[in-house]
């Protein structure tokens, strides 16, 4: 394996943790903003989806990076 195809998958696996260890925080934050007074159910169930798109992005950007490394760009 070629150097820059093993800094680019150790890159990979930098950012997946770097997102797991955030993920706590934005799930707590979620909790929190729809436990507030005065929002509806509609929007509390908007809000609840907030760390199924983070986590998403975040698999998907390690994902993209690994993938770059494999195919050589």
């Amino acid at each position: 394996m070629n150097v820059s195809k093993i800094q680019a998958i150790i890159m990979a696996v930098v950012v997946l943790v770097a997102f797991l260890a955030v993920l706590p925080t934005i799930i707590s934050s979620t909790v929190t903003a729809a436990g507030t007074t005065g929002i509806d159910a509609a929007t509390s169930s908007i809000i609840n989806l907030i760390p199924l798109v983070a986590s998403v992005g975040g698999i998907g950007v390690a994902g993209l990076i690994a993938f770059q490394a494999i195919r050589g760009k």
